[in-house]
């Protein structure tokens, strides 16, 4: 946020880009191992997660040097998946999920002034969404039914940064990316209905994902070692209700179906550090908090989030002419506080599609974070 090592301020501050002093491309991939237990209800049920692949692709260069930079970033800022038992308490609510979001950025820098750089960029989105669960019988002695959805859409956004070398030590950055709202086109199929036949109808959805805005302080010992504390504020009070409509409507789903949300805005903090064993060798560390938006009233077990507390720890290893080749090693563990929840999700009797037993429980989550990279300076 506050300093730029590499391409990847593209998406962490791109006024960051003109420190660069040569081209650069940056390549890896963070790798996501995480377990959801359940226990509520006289019942205990372990998500089932897949090691989860998130890639990411930099490239950056200077144009005029000390002047002017550009790059562009490919990145998956959104993903959840994971799957519930289909016989389990959330089948009524849900069973499978997953959400992929890409972002391709490409990034304009400027530096009017030795101390001062000013850096812009453009968002374009695009998002694929799948969703099962079960339905209850529609009449006595009918089955359970099934209702899948698959969605996709796309969104445009920005993103500004600034960042300021008060001295040669001391820097600070701030970086701001805009709000993106999606139109979802998709599918919805409802099947074993039992007294009616199988159907489905066309979907369209909107979904808002939020601003961020983040502030950086770095303080860099020479060539030694560094540190950085960011802190961030993201406006997920735009996620509150996702209206559906449905083409054609029927008399189970109705025209329109709107699932409120109600999330809250959050804070987060990061604070990090990096140690120079020599030329070639950095050893790196930190701490993140950062608050959950969802709140109780609207909790259910496709988001079971939580307010979580992260640790990582990494290695940087240089080689090469002039040390223009590295590969970062990182490590992380996310702790997500125990989360308590009594709510009315998939409680409403007075609709067939959406009734069954409490999601009520006890939820805990952890997650390991295992990330590699490689950059090249030409």
């Amino acid at each position: 946020m506050a300093r730029a090592d590499d391409a990847s301020a593209i998406e962490f501050n791109p006024a960051g880009l003109t420190q660069l002093e040569r081209p650069q491309v940056s390549l890896g991939s963070s790798f996501l191992i995480s377990s959801v237990e359940y226990e509520g209800n006289g019942a205990s049920e372990d998500m089932e997660t897949k090691l989860n692949a998130i890639p990411y692709f930099y490239f950056a260069s200077p144009i005029l040097k000390n002047k002017l930079a550009a790059g562009i970033g490919v990145t998956v800022p959104y993903g959840l998946s994971g799957e519930w038992d289909d016989e389990g308490f959330s089948r009524f609510v849900i069973t499978e999920f997953d959400l992929k979001i890409i972002n391709v950025n490409p990034t304009l820098t400027f530096k009017p002034f030795s101390f001062l750089s000013l850096g812009v960029g453009l968002d374009y989105y695009y998002a694929e969404s799948s969703q099962n669960k079960r339905f209850a019988p529609l009449a006595p002695g009918a089955p359970e039914g099934f209702e899948d959805i698959d969605a996709h859409g796309d969104a445009f956004g920005y993103n500004a940064g600034i960042l300021c070398n008060i001295t040669p030590r001391h820097s600070i950055g701030i970086a701001f990316r805009s709000k993106a709202d999606f139109d979802f086109d998709g599918n919805l199929k409802l099947s074993q209905l039992g007294v009616v036949p199988d159907f489905d109808v066309d979907t369209k959805t909107t979904a808002t994902i939020p601003e961020m805005l983040s502030f950086g302080y770095a303080y860099r010992h020479g060539n030694l070692w560094s540190i950085e504390a960011d802190i961030q504020w993201t406006n997920w009070s735009r996620f509150d209700v996702l209206k559906s409509d449905f083409e054609p409507a029927n008399t189970f789903l109705g025209a329109s179906h709107e699932d409120v949300r109600n999330w809250d805005n959050t804070l987060g903090f990061a604070l990090g550090g990096e140690y120079c064993l020599n030329d070639a060798t950095k050893v790196r560390g930190g701490y993140a908090f950062h608050e959950s938006p969802v709140p109780s009233e609207t909790f259910e077990p496709s988001v079971p989030q939580s307010s979580r507390h992260a640790l990582f720890t990494g290695l940087g290893y240089g080689w090469g002419r002039s040390l223009n080749k590295w590969v970062n090693f990182t490590y992380g563990i996310v702790f997500y506080e125990n989360r308590k929840i009594d709510n009315s999700v998939g409680e409403d009797a007075t609709k067939p599609l959406m009734t069954g037993p409490p999601i009520d429980g006890r939820y805990d989550l952890l997650t390991h974070i295992i990330a590699i990279d490689f950059s090249y300076k030409f």
